[in-house]
């Protein structure tokens, strides 16, 4: 049983031109290796005397060409190897056929052979599998100028183990973490600018103006007035009362003489 690093080594000899470790928990795999097509069928050759199996084999449109993938499984070392061979050429993509190392591959390479026009040289049954072989149609996946991505901006190939010196694959350079920081600073002006919003609680102030006119309610003095006029009623009655009361006490006496 290989270990991960003794397969990186392998396809360093077997010619690769960069080994990449993608993400393991996105794509199950442990390894990838970027390959020369004249590399491939030396490195098909040492997966299948590993026992390793061809998963399956597919194409995708690049700016840089027409990137294949190979992905093999192993059920006894319990880990995902990929090969990948980039076919620069757009108006003529060519890779070697791996049909003769593992026979599945004949229809894989076929599908692509359909959907891409990628020529899978040493198949023995190039023909399109899905669609109609006198059918003179140019592949449909194929995209135009407009629509196409690159390799390197999509950054899915992982972190570069090693290359080789110029390798065209290789991801962008990450910018730098410091300017990062001028992204920051519109957010903070809105926090800034909420000063405003604190000017209606100053101007609470003219709403105290009611309870300062409560003063009217103090000029209720005039009120009491007509309690303070209502002693010389009480007076005069009381006053008025007592020759009422002397009268007939003077006419007892005489009555009595």
């Amino acid at each position: 049983m290989m270990t991960t690093d003794a397969w990186s080594e392998a396809f360093r000899e077997a010619g690769a031109l960069a080994v990449t470790r993608p993400d393991y928990k996105r794509t199950g795999l442990e390894l990838s290796a970027h390959l020369p097509p004249e590399s491939l069928i030396k490195a098909a050759e040492r997966l299948y005397s590993e026992g390793f199996s061809l998963l399956f084999i597919t194409t995708a449109d690049f700016s840089e060409g027409f990137l294949v993938t190979y992905v093999f499984d192993s059920f006894t070392e319990h880990k995902r190897l990929a090969l990948r061979v980039l076919a620069g050429d757009r108006k003529d993509p060519r890779v070697p056929s791996i049909a003769h190392i593992f026979q599945g591959a004949e229809w894989h390479e076929r599908e692509s052979y359909d959907f891409y026009g990628v020529i899978f040289e040493g198949n023995p049954n190039l023909v399109p599998i899905l669609f109609p072989g006198d059918d003179p149609i140019p592949p449909p996946h194929p995209k135009s100028q407009e629509a196409i991505a690159s390799i390197r901006k999509l950054g899915f190939l992982g972190e570069a183990e090693w290359a080789v010196a110029g390798w065209e694959l290789a991801p962008e350079p990450a910018k730098p973490a410091a300017e990062a920081k001028p992204a920051a600073k519109p957010a903070d002006k809105p926090a800034a600018e909420a000063k405003p919003a604190d000017k209606p609680v100053a101007e609470a102030k003219p709403a105290d103006k009611p309870a300062a006119e409560a003063k009217p309610a103090a000029e209720a003095k005039p009120a009491d007035k007509p309690a303070a006029e209502a002693k010389p009623a009480a007076d005069k009655s009381a006053a008025e009362a007592k020759p009422a009361a002397d009268k007939p006490a003077d006419g007892g006496k005489e009555g009595g003489k």
